[in-house]
């Protein structure tokens, strides 16, 4: 705690030092809001931060003894961690470009162990030419995209159906006219695929995107690719180097169209470990015939599993009152060659589907915002033996990963924030 007030101290007069100088003249607005969820679940759910904040999805029907659902337990919480600080900054011209640079961050930590931490959300340096742009830090992943996410009041922005993450990225911007082409290179920073943190660094490859966007006053269209190569290990259990890695592909699309009274927002992808981006997908171990060196020396080949997700999202345009619904979808397809289940490394390999319905209410005056909002969310979760240690002992799978024997489980989520904005 001492070294963040310090660094707190530093920070903020290094700002005042800037701010003051006159050969550099930089602009420096300092901003962000103070936000209070209180909300209560009907039932025990799967969390990033166990605040009953970031609610990802309702937990499996697991029975006691006694043939009594061990989840089927409601929660509440009241919580401030989403409270956010930042700094804007625009410089002086560089390399013939205008200057800006941002600061934020937010006290969830970078995990559950960290919460009530400050933790950094974005830090970026911006150069502006005439018709591109180049940024260079932390910000949003490509596939989020910033004028095209859900305008629910629970936090997170439509997770884990809307992609959700911060990474560190070279990303070029060229502007022709109403439409814009950009490309990124990132690594996932502290949004990291399941299992070993650094399989996307030991590919030594850096993950990258390509995408396409019109946009007009009242229309907003995009389609983008993405390819990621992870190495999930460098050494066998057996302790051999092995260099095997798995590639995967996304693709998605999305557009916004505004009316005076209305706005819909859709988006759609179709992906391969996307983990990272708290969304469902992974990876799993080939489920074939090695050769006799692979075996000795422990050695298998991965295949990525495939996941379709999408999500629509409507609401008002009062400048009062603003009243909307999310929908979300999203559904393990399996891989394309046969797997060892087992092996599985990702988020929700044991979930055949899963959606969200959550309508809102949100009251605007000033700079203050009072939303509430009824998340009702369903998952069918295998039912059978998803738990083994082996392949055989696992249950309720085809080959290629795909849950066949499911039963739902769903939670009711109703939320009251209350935002001040400075």
């Amino acid at each position: 705690m001492k070294k963040a007030v310090i660094f707190s101290i530093i920070i903020a007069t290094s700002f005042s030092f800037f701010a003051q100088n006159k050969d550099s003249n930089p602009i420096i607005k300092f901003g962000g809001f103070i936000s209070t969820d209180a909300s209560i679940t009907t039932r025990q759910t799967v969390t990033a931060r166990e605040e009953v904040l970031l609610i990802l999805a309702p937990k499996p029907v697991v029975l006691d003894e006694a043939g009594n659902d061990i989840n089927d337990a409601p929660e509440f919480n009241f919580s401030t961690l989403s409270t956010r600080l930042y700094a804007s900054i625009s410089g002086p011209e560089a390399f013939g470009a205008k200057t800006s640079a941002f600061v934020e961050g937010d006290f969830l930590g970078i995990n559950t162990d960290t919460k009530y931490s400050f933790r950094l959300r974005h830090a970026f340096v911006k150069l502006d030419w005439e018709k591109s742009h180049l940024l260079v830090g932390q910000y949003w992943h490509p596939t989020f995209i910033t004028e095209c996410f859900p305008g629910n009041v629970t936090f997170g922005a439509g997770v884990p159906y809307n992609p959700l993450g911060r990474n560190p990225q070279f990303r070029f911007t060229y502007n022709l006219g109403k439409v814009s082409l950009s490309v990124t290179q990132l690594t996932n920073g502290h949004f990291t695929n399941k299992g070993d943190s650094d399989a996307q660094m030991n590919a030594l490859v850096p993950e990258l995107h390509a995408q396409a966007q019109y946009k007009s006053d009242q229309f907003l269209a995009g389609v983008g690719i993405g390819h990621k190569i992870l190495r999930p290990e460098i050494v066998t259990a057996n302790n051999y180097v092995t260099k095997e890695r798995v590639h995967s592909n996304s693709i998605y699309a999305y557009s916004k169209v505004k009316t005076n009274a209305l706005t819909y927002k859709t988006y759609s992808i179709y992906g391969q470990n996307n983990d990272n981006l708290v969304m469902m997908g992974g990876y799993a171990a080939l489920d074939k015939t090695y050769t006799q060196d692979q075996i000795d020396k422990g050695i298998v080949e991965y295949t990525p599993y495939n996941t379709i997700t999408s999500w629509l999202d409507i609401h008002t345009n009062g400048k009062k009152v603003i009243a909307g619904v999310f929908a979300g979808y999203s559904e393990n397809l399996g891989a394309a060659k046969k797997v060892d289940v087992s092996s599985y490394t990702g988020r929700w390999g044991n979930v055949k589907n899963m959606m969200r319905l959550s309508p809102r209410l949100v009251f605007l005056s000033g700079k203050t915002s009072i939303g509430t909002e009824i998340e009702y969310s369903l998952v069918n979760y295998n039912i059978e033996n998803p738990n083994g240690t082996t392949q055989q002992e696992i249950s309720g799978y085809d080959a290629y990963g795909k849950v066949t024997n499911y039963k739902a489980a769903d939670n009711i989520k109703f939320l009251l924030n209350v935002t001040y904005f400075f």
